[in-house]
C-alpha cells in the first residue's frame, strides 16, 4: 500500500448522520483501506471518527473553507494524496483494494497527474471523445479536451497540491457549494496551474473491478452508453418541466457503476432525502443489505427530527 495515501471525507452536516455508515461500509468493502479522515465536523459531534480540526465551528460551515482546512492539515501527517469521498458516495459492494491502495497512486506519480476521477469514462453519462491509455495503464483515459469532466466531485484519486489549488479557486468565488466547485474546476478556461489541467484521468472501472463484466456484458454496457449519449443530447433541446419529466423517464442518474469503488452513480442522498433510485437498487442486491436496512431505518428517525 502507498502509504502517502489517506482517505478525505468531507460532511456536509445536515447529512451528519451519514458518517459513521461510510465508516462501516469502508471497513466493509474495502480492505486494508488507507487512514481516514473526516472534516467539516467537531470531534464531539462524532467522537468516534477520525475528525481533522475545524477552524470555524459555527453553523452553516464553510465547505471549501473546511475541506481546505483539512487538505492543510494532512501533509503533516505524512500524505501527498487523499481519496476524496462525499459523506453520501458509500461503496456498494467489494472495491478493488490492491488497485485503490496501489495501482492508481503509482499511476498518479507516474504520470505526474493531479487527479484520477474512479466514475469510469465507461459509465453511461459523460461522452468525451479524449485519448485512452494502453493495457500497461489500465486504459485511463487523459481528460485533455476542453469539454472533459475534470476535477468532479464523484469518488476520485487527487494529487493534495491539486486539490488544495482548487479549493484556493473556488474560494474565491461568492458561492462556496460542492455543486458550484465542480462548475469553477472544470471550466478549460480555468485559473488552475495548466499542470493540473492537463494532468486529468479517468478510470475504465470495468478493467479495475473485483467483477468485471463478461465480453457479452461489456458490449452490452457499450451499447447502453452509446444510447445515453443520445438521449443526453436530445435533453438539449428540452427546458423546465418537460426537461425534468425526460430526465426521469430516461434514468440518466439510475444506475450502479461497477469499477474499483463500486458505487451508485448519484450517491445515496437527493434533493435532502434518501435518493429513491439508490433505494430500488439496494433492495434488489444482497451486498450491503443489513447495513442498507440499518441506514434506511437511521435516514427515517433523522427525518422525522
Amino acid at each position: 500500500m502507498a502509504a502517502d495515501v489517506a482517505i478525505l471525507v468531507p460532511v456536509y452536516q445536515p447529512y451528519r448522520w451519514l458518517a459513521p455508515f461510510m465508516q462501516r461500509g469502508l471497513d466493509t468493502f474495502w480492505q486494508d483501506h488507507p487512514p481516514i479522515f473526516y472534516c467539516g465536523l467537531q470531534a464531539d459531534e462524532e467522537p468516534s471518527l477520525a475528525t481533522l480540526p475545524l477552524r470555524a465551528a459555527a453553523l452553516p460551515r464553510d465547505w471549501p473553507a473546511f475541506v481546505r482546512d483539512a487538505v492543510e492539515a494532512l501533509p503533516a501527517r505524512g500524505f501527498s494524496k487523499c481519496y476524496l469521498l462525499l459523506e453520501e458516495h458509500l461503496p456498494l459492494a467489494e472495491c478493488h483494494a490492491a488497485h485503490l491502495n496501489t495501482t492508481l497512486p503509482r499511476l498518479l506519480d507516474e504520470l505526474a497527474a493531479g487527479y484520477i476521477g474512479l466514475m469510469g469514462w465507461d459509465n453511461r453519462r459523460y461522452a468525451t471523445r479524449a485519448p485512452i491509455l494502453d493495457a500497461a495503464r489500465h486504459h485511463l483515459m487523459h481528460l485533455s479536451t476542453p469539454a472533459a469532466p475534470r476535477f468532479h466531485l464523484h469518488p476520485s484519486l487527487w494529487r493534495l497540491e491539486t486539490l488544495r489549488d482548487c479549493l484556493d479557486l473556488v474560494l474565491r468565488d461568492p458561492v462556496h457549494t460542492p455543486w458550484r466547485f465542480e462548475k469553477v474546476t472544470e471550466r478549460a478556461d480555468a485559473d488552475l496551474p495548466v499542470r493540473w489541467k492537463t494532468g486529468c484521468y479517468q478510470v475504465c472501472g470495468r478493467v479495475l473491478a473485483v467483477h468485471p463484466p463478461t465480453r457479452a456484458g461489456a458490449w452490452a454496457q457499450a451499447a447502453e452508453r452509446f444510447i445515453f449519449h443520445k438521449l443526453m443530447a436530445a435533453s438539449a433541446l428540452l427546458s423546465g418541466p418537460a426537461l425534468q419529466r425526460f430526465w426521469n423517464i430516461a434514468g440518466f442518474d439510475d444506475f450502479f457503476y461497477n469499477g474499483p469503488y463500486p458505487m451508485f452513480f448519484s450517491g445515496v442522498m437527493a434533493k435532502g432525502r434518501l435518493n429513491p433510485y439508490y433505494v430500488r437498487f439496494m433492495k434488489n442486491h444482497a451486498a450491503g443489505r443489513p447495513l442498507f436496512e440499518e441506514l434506511l431505518a437511521t435516514a427515517k428517525a433523522a427525518a422525522a427530527v
